[in-house]
């Protein structure tokens, strides 16, 4: 029985710098299962070559995302469905960071300051589901992670529009009067369970009676998610 030959990840080289991608490619061609089948300088060239090429991996420079502004943003994000990116080069600056991580659809990120056994582990990594970075950059984007978390939960609190479904209709049921007890006949639950509801809604909502939970919620004007 003929042992089959190990499928190659496929890499492709989008990088302002030709003497760089050459050099690049030649560095990665020396790993065995790498195969380098394309490399450009612009994006349009690069999104014509990847439509023939299907290439696993795509090693972007951090420069053609960040002085590209929205619209090379949004055209690599639509890449990232066909192809993982990996985008290297990350400059110092924090700014330029997030705003490669929040807007690139990339894999995986590596600072101006890696090495190429940095570059051949990230790679192997991404095409496995996985993510390699710097500590940095992980803190970083776990950071802004938190913020954004906080400012959502601020933001829907303040809009009174964090509510679970059974949480709105229960405080429609309010409204209309309905007590506890039937409250939890109108929706088939237990009682507790009713108590349970409007605990958390007074909670979220930091509310101290049930009846004010209405007036918030229509001063609010709060809507309910769509099933």
């Amino acid at each position: 029985m003929v042992a089959t030959e190990p499928q190659r990840i496929r890499i492709a080289i989008l990088h302002g710098n030709q003497l760089f991608r050459e050099s690049l490619g030649c560095c990665l061609a020396q790993v065995d299962s790498f195969s380098v089948g394309h490399d450009a300088s612009k994006l349009e060239e690069i999104e014509e070559a990847l439509c023939s090429y299907h290439a696993d991996v795509l090693i972007l420079e951090s420069g053609i995302l960040c002085r590209g502004g929205e619209g090379n943003a949004a055209r690599i994000f639509c890449l990232s469905s066909k192809v993982k990116i990996l985008v290297i080069g990350l400059p110092e600056s924090e700014n330029d960071i997030l705003y490669c991580i929040e807007t690139g659809g990339a894999s995986g990120y590596l600072p101006h300051n890696s090495s190429v056994k940095d570059l051949v582990n990230s790679i192997k990594a991404i095409v496995q589901g996985e993510t390699l970075c710097s500590p940095r950059i992980a803190s970083l984007a776990f950071c802004r992670m938190s913020q954004l978390a906080r400012q959502m939960e601020k933001s829907e609190a303040s809009n009174g529009r964090y509510l679970t479904r059974r949480e709105a209709e229960i405080v429609a049921l309010i409204e209309n009067d309905l007590s506890n007890k039937e409250i939890a006949v109108r929706l088939h639950i237990e009682v507790s369970t009713v108590k349970n509801h409007v605990h958390n809604i007074l909670d979220k909502l930091q509310l101290h009676n049930r009846h004010s939970a209405v007036s918030y919620i229509k001063e609010q004007g709060f809507t309910a998610p769509r099933r």
